[in-house]
């Protein structure tokens, strides 16, 4: 009897043993992952509907640009409210040892800003931070634009209105830093770029009222930027929607709503694809703390106005209008 105790308190020893041993051996390799893993923090304002979902969107298209990391990424989300406090923010960052950061929105852009003045005892910059879904031009802060490259438009505009040779862009301050992009844009895509600088939505006007007394073409294209002034909704879109009607003129833009309204095609962002291009940009900004990088949005999608199109004699093949994300009429 005592022996059979003694073999039975041997074995609960030796299997006390051993779970101890797995216990620590799981505690040792959960640590070495989490100190193994990289964060990055991603701050968005609380919404409603639909810019909740732009959000998830984008974030979504982080998660799933992390996953081909060689290094595995951990995702802090925490949503912004208005008064958010950027000092207590710094320092539950540092507590966490988070460096790289993502910010979403107006709200967001608020708090690129105010974190941008912390810096470390060497002089660098103690967050790495990019801004997203906001229409921004160059701040001073990395960032991509809600801004459509002139690239990926004049792409589009070379497949959807093959004729355009030519294309006139009035820009006012608030998009001339667009300027020097688009004119090589069109270089590399073999097109003339005629730009005209105006200060004010009435010089805009005039600009446009004279350019369709020129002989403007089907191989003349009109670019609308996302420019209050130059391309102002209510004074110089009517003008240049009817004047381009009667000339066969296109026109293409980059506010999304256009397409709707008559031109021939515009673009809108593709959320889930810009949240794979910021984690790509937070990255890089890491390897080269010192340098900011801006971009104007690639990732976008295509609307296009297939009663516009049908007037200017464009047909297009059961491929191309696969491509075609949106399509009005409706």
């Amino acid at each position: 009897m005592k022996k059979l105790f003694s073999i039975t308190l041997f074995f609960s020893c030796l299997l006390s043993w051993a779970l101890l041993f797995v216990e620590v051996a799981i505690a040792s390799d959960s640590s070495s992952v989490e100190s193994s893993s990289q964060k990055i923090a991603i701050f968005y304002p609380r919404s409603k509907e639909p810019y909740r979902s732009i959000y998830q969107a984008i974030m979504k298209g982080s998660d799933s640009k992390a996953k081909s990391s060689s290094q595995p990424i951990v995702f802090e989300r925490m949503i912004l409210d208005k008064n958010f406090n950027s000092e207590i923010i710094a320092l539950d960052l540092k507590a966490k040892g988070i460096v790289k950061t993502i910010v979403l929105g107006r709200l967001g852009w608020k708090l690129a800003k105010e974190l941008s003045v912390y810096k470390e005892e060497d002089g660098r910059s103690s967050f790495q931070i990019v801004s997203g879904a906001l229409p921004i031009s160059p701040n001073g802060l990395s960032g991509i634009s809600l801004i459509t490259a002139p690239s990926a438009l004049f792409d589009y505009l070379t497949d959807i209105a093959p004729t355009v040779k030519t294309i006139h862009f009035a820009y006012s301050k608030q998009s001339e830093w667009l300027l020097d992009i688009a004119k090589q844009a069109a270089i590399d895509k073999g097109l003339v770029l005629n730009a005209h600088k105006v200060t004010s939505t009435k010089e805009a006007f005039s600009y446009y009222k004279n350019l369709f007394k020129t002989n403007i073409s089907n191989k003349d294209a009109i670019w609308l930027p996302l420019d209050r002034v130059a391309s102002n909704d209510k004074v110089t879109l009517p003008l240049i929607l009817e004047k381009a009607w009667s000339k066969e003129v296109v026109v293409f833009s980059s506010k999304p709503s256009h397409a709707k309204r008559g031109v021939l095609f515009s673009t809108y962002p593709d959320n889930f694809s810009m949240g794979a291009q910021l984690f790509t940009m937070v990255n890089e900004l890491s390897q080269q703390p010192l340098q900011k990088n801006f971009a104007p949005l690639k990732s976008t999608l295509l609307a296009v106005n297939l009663r516009t199109a049908a007037h200017l004699g464009f047909k297009y093949t059961s491929k191309q209008q696969e491509a075609f994300k949106l399509t009005f009429p409706k």
